[in-house]
This record gives C-alpha cells, sequence and structure tokens, in this order.
C-alpha cells in the first residue's frame, strides 16, 4: 500500500489537534490555541514514524510514552506533577474514546484498505472521507463529555444560602470535590461565588494555585451559610466567601466539600 507522507502528517496533525481539544475540554483547561498547534504539530511529526523499519515493541512503546509527554508538556501549562498525570491520563482516555469511534464508523462505513506499522494506523481511504470521520468522531465525543458532565454535576449541586447580617442571598452551588481552597489563617473552607453574584467589603485576601493559574481572591467572612440538597441540610459559620468566576448557566457557586464533611 502506498503512504502518502504529506497526507498522513496533515491528517495526524488534525486528529492531534481534536484530541487536545477534547483533554482540554475535560480537564476544563484554558490552553491557548498556539500552544495546542504546537502539540499537533509533534502528534504530526510523530506520525512519520510507520516509515520506519519494525521497531521492538519496548522501543515503540517508549516513543509513544514520550510523544504523549512532549505533546502534554507543550500543549498546556503545567506547573505541578499531579496535574501532569492527571492531564496525561486524560489524553489517553481521549485517544481511546476518540479513535474508538473512529473505528466504529469506520467498520459501519466498512472502506477498504489500513496499515498498522510500528503502533501508527494508516487509512488508505480518501483524505476527505478521513476527515469527516475525525470530525463525527470529535463530535460524538463532545457530546458523550458533556452529558457526562451534566449528568454528574446534577447529582452535585445544592442549594445555597449566605447570611451576612440581614442580608441573604441566594444561589445555587456545585460541589467540587477538588476545590481545597481554605482561608490561610483560620484554615477554614472557601466558596467561591461568581463576583457578578455578591458584593461585599473584602476582609480577607486569599491566594489560590490552579492548574489555570494563580492570583489572589477577595473575600469575606458571613454570618453563616445554609447548605441543602433538598434532603438534608447543613448549617456553617466556619467559612469565607471569595468573589471569583463561575462559568456555568447551571450554578454561581463553588463549594468547598470539608463544609459537608466530605
Amino acid at each position: 500500500m502506498t503512504i502518502y507522507v504529506d497526507v498522513l502528517f496533515v491528517l495526524n496533525f488534525f486528529i492531534t489537534y481534536l484530541l487536545l481539544l477534547l483533554t482540554k475540554s475535560l480537564i476544563k483547561f484554558t490552553s491557548k490555541t498556539g500552544r495546542l498547534l504546537i502539540g499537533a504539530l509533534i502528534g504530526g511529526v510523530y506520525s512519520l514514524v510507520i516509515l520506519a523499519p519494525d521497531l521492538n515493541f519496548l522501543v515503540s512503546l517508549f516513543g509513544k510514552l514520550l510523544a504523549s509527554v512532549l505533546i502534554v508538556v507543550a500543549s498546556f501549562d503545567i506547573k505541578r506533577l499531579t496535574v501532569f498525570f492527571k492531564t496525561l491520563v486524560c489524553f489517553y482516555f481521549s485517544n481511546m474514546l476518540f479513535l474508538g469511534i473512529i473505528l466504529a464508523l469506520w467498520l459501519w462505513i466498512k472502506p477498504k484498505g489500513i496499515v498498522v506499522n510500528n503502533g501508527i494506523p494508516y487509512f488508505s481511504i480518501p483524505a476527505g472521507t478521513l476527515l469527516v470521520l475525525a470530525l463525527a468522531a470529535y463530535i460524538i465525543s463532545i457530546l458523550i463529555i458533556k452529558l457526562y458532565n451534566y449528568t454528574i454535576s446534577k447529582k452535585e449541586i445544592y442549594s445555597l444560602t449566605i447570611v451576612a447580617g440581614e442580608e441573604k442571598t441566594h444561589l445555587f452551588a456545585f460541589l467540587d470535590s477538588g476545590n481545597k481552597l481554605t482561608e490561610p489563617f483560620s484554615n477554614y473552607p472557601v466558596i467561591i461565588v461568581d463576583k457578578s453574584k455578591i458584593h461585599f467589603e473584602t476582609q480577607r485576601i486569599i491566594p489560590y494555585n490552579t492548574v489555570g493559574g494563580e492570583g489572589m481572591l477577595q473575600a469575606f467572612k458571613p454570618d453563616k451559610v445554609i447548605i441543602s440538597n433538598g434532603k438534608k441540610s447543613f448549617e456553617s459559620d466556619s467559612v469565607y466567601v471569595a468573589a471569583g468566576s463561575v462559568d456555568s448557566k447551571e450554578f454561581s457557586a463553588i463549594l468547598n466539600p470539608q463544609l459537608l464533611n466530605i
């Protein structure tokens, strides 16, 4: 079978870029397009290993791992080792989901011709057909991820009431197991509320460090907060509320699981 290098590179560049977009959606990163394109470039270049003579299994495995690490490091601004491993796992998951859907679509359409060498598949079908398959797989993958996130988030959304003097603010809040933010002096858990939903006089400046970056949040200590899921209700006065950015239509605040003793 004839393998065209330019077609091989362009298709793998395009597919790697889609895989990085899926990974970004899974881990909710705010990576720049330029970095994603660099990662896709590495994926495209690595695909040329299909042209090499048959490689030893361990050499091939090491090459794939090294390429994956380079792609992830180039594509995302990662500052912690734990975040790196989480991102790498999400990248592999995106690969399995995406390529599994492409294979299912390929078997359904049943075009002829496929070559696999050194762990790199090459579909001997028109480039346009493969691009359509890749886009269809990407759309299906995104829908699966969004459906999963929506299903999980529905189970973790609580009613939140913030009481400060005579003022009560009622919101919907998402219980984020990854929110470990605390006020550094008291070690009280911090609830992050969208800054457009709450106004207060700043009492504390709380530093934060996330996968998306680091900075400072303005916060205050309310008289108490009331958290309810319809079945149980929790109250606490050992808490701080910070103003931040919460990008969601379903909720306006992010809870620290310490408030529910989770």
